[in-house]
C-alpha cells in the first residue's frame, strides 16, 4: 500500500470539456457539436505527442509557439468542423488562448472524484504533478477536486517540468514522503513514467486505448487503479 499517490491531470483526472470548447469555436464562427468533439477525443489522444507545447516559461523559447493552437485546430478537424483553413487556424489559436486563461481541461473523468475520496479514506496522501500553464490549481478548485490534494505542483509555477525528476521531488517534499513510498499515475510514458522512474518512484500508466501494451503496469483509469489497489467499490 503506497503512502502517497502522485497524479497527472490532463487525460488522467480531467479531460477536455467538449461543451466549453464548442462554445469557444462558435464564438469564432465555427459551429461544431460537442458530441462530435467527444468522438474526436480518442483519435486525438493517439496524436498527442505531436503537440509539444511549453510547460514552463523557459520552454517557450524551445517549443513551437503554435503547438497548442495546432492541437485545438486538429480537434476541430477530427470533429468534422467545416470552415476555411485560415478560420480553423484562427479558431484553434483562440481556443488555446482561452485555455491558457481559463483551463478547458475541466471535465472530471467518470468516477474520479469518488476514487480520490476512497484513496483519502484509506489514509493515502495525494498530490498533483502536472505539466501545465499555471492554471491547474484554479481549475481543480473550480471542478471540486482540489479538496482531495495536499499539494498541487504545476510545472509553470515551479519552473521545472516532467520528465525532470525535480518536479516529482518537489511534490514528495511537500508531502514529506519518501520516493519508495509513492506511486505516480499518468498517461504519457515518456513524461510521467520515465520522470517518475528517474525520481525512484513507481509508475502506473493510464492507458485506456491500449496504446502502450509493452508497459508492465497499466490501468484504464484512476477508478480502475483504485479498484485494483483497494478492491472494487
Amino acid at each position: 500500500m503506497p503512502a502517497a499517490v502522485l497524479l497527472d491531470v490532463g487525460f488522467t483526472l480531467t479531460f477536455p470539456d467538449h461543451g466549453v470548447i464548442a462554445g469557444h469555436a462558435a464564438a469564432m464562427g465555427v459551429p461544431v457539436e460537442a458530441a462530435a468533439l467527444a468522438r474526436a477525443e480518442d483519435p486525438l489522444r493517439r496524436e498527442l505527442a505531436l503537440y509539444p507545447w511549453a510547460s514552463t516559461p523557459a520552454q517557450q523559447s524551445t517549443r513551437p509557439p503554435t503547438a497548442g493552437a495546432a492541437f485545438f485546430r486538429r480537434m476541430l478537424e477530427l470533429a468534422g468542423a467545416t470552415a476555411p483553413a485560415e478560420l480553423l487556424e484562427a479558431t484553434g489559436a483562440a481556443i488555446w488562448q482561452r485555455h491558457l486563461e481559463h483551463n478547458v481541461w475541466c471535465r472530471v473523468g467518470a468516477g474520479v472524484d469518488e476514487a480520490l475520496g476512497r484513496l483519502r479514506a484509506a489514509g493515502i496522501r495525494l498530490a498533483v504533478v502536472s505539466n501545465s500553464g499555471g492554471t491547474i490549481d484554479a481549475m481543480l478548485r473550480r471542478v471540486g477536486l482540489h479538496r482531495h490534494m495536499e499539494a498541487v505542483v504545476d510545472s509553470w509555477v515551479v519552473g521545472v517540468a516532467k520528465p525532470d525528476p525535480r518536479i516529482f521531488e518537489i511534490a514528495l517534499e511537500r508531502l514529506g514522503v519518501a520516493p519508495g513510498a509513492a506511486v505516480m499515475l499518468g498517461d504519457v510514458p515518456a513524461i510521467d513514467m520515465e520522470g517518475a522512474r528517474a525520481a525512484a518512484i513507481s509508475g502506473v500508466l493510464i492507458d485506456p486505448l491500449d496504446l502502450h501494451t509493452h508497459h508492465a503496469s497499466r490501468v484504464a483509469s484512476v477508478p480502475a487503479f483504485v479498484d485494483a489497489l483497494l478492491g472494487a467499490a
